[in-house]
């Protein structure tokens, strides 16, 4: 799989990039019946081994399966460079941190609301928050049909830029720490008077925050907006900044089946 320099580029200005048809339907099918074998949300069954340890883990319990299904999907990440992809992304050398699948039912239940990863939603001690470049970018990858209101992942573009100021922020002790993870929460953060100016500042632009509170206002305000949507078919790939506004919809049509593999510098 090529990413050319402009799709990359894309992919750091936006926080999400779509490429259509990277698996053929021999994969599609194969990588769908592993991910079925324990079916329903994401959960410790359905996280495979990546590193000798886990490996070992597996053999120890004679999970052989598990074992096979693991080596199948990493030849598949070497096949399709996600290695190369990742180091070109961070410009430094990353590195797969976890590797699992999601298996959704056919329901009405939104899977995750809006949000943003690595927010820490619990009360943390100034000085145990994480570096602002703490976060995964993730390669996702649909083995069903997905769409508005059925299973895609919604995405504010540019929010990841937002996200990462407002970490750096409080990294820096420039604003006071409170969790922010969900939309509404990270929306007062922003706008608090203590921090507005501050955030700005360190962005560089007025505009960029501006721009996201109005994106942010018709997420909230608009239940039914789906501009932020998008549509995939099986095979598809969406490589995604964690950190960005993001949400799973609820997969209303058809059964949400996907494969997830994640990169990180902090190892």
């Amino acid at each position: 799989m090529n990413i050319s320099n402009t799709e990359m580029q894309s992919l750091k200005d936006n926080g999400f990039l779509i490429k259509k048809n990277v698996f053929n339907i021999n994969q599609i099918e194969k990588i769908k019946k592993i991910i079925k074998l324990n079916p329903e949300g994401r959960n410790r069954k359905n996280y495979f081994p990546i590193n000798f340890k886990a490996f070992l883990v597996k053999a120890i319990k004679f999970d052989f399966k598990k074992i096979i299904n693991s080596l199948y999907l990493l030849n598949i990440k070497k096949k399709l460079k996600l290695d190369l992809t990742a180091d070109i992304f961070f410009e430094k050398k990353s590195k797969l941190i976890q590797l699992d699948a999601y298996y959704n039912s056919t329901n009405k239940k939104e899977i995750l609301p809006w949000h943003s990863d690595q927010s820490l939603n619990h009360p943390v001690r100034p000085e145990n928050f994480p570096s602002p470049d703490l976060f995964y970018l993730k390669f996702f990858f649909y083995l069903t049909n997905v769409g508005s209101k059925n299973g895609c992942t919604s995405y504010i573009g540019g929010s990841h830029k937002i996200t990462h100021i407002v970490r750096e922020c409080i990294y820096e002790n420039k604003i006071e720490y409170r969790p922010f993870w969900n939309l509404k929460d990270l929306v007062s953060l922003i706008t608090d008077s203590k921090n507005y100016e501050i955030i700005a500042e360190k962005l560089g632009s007025k505009t960029l925050v501006e721009s996201f509170l109005k994106k942010a206002k018709i997420a909230e305000d608009d239940k039914n907006s789906e501009i932020f949507d998008f549509n995939a078919d099986p095979g598809d790939l969406l490589i995604f900044n964690e950190g960005g506004l993001h949400k799973g919809s609820q997969p209303a049509t058809n059964e949400r089946i996907a494969l997830r593999y994640l990169y990180t510098t902090f190892f």
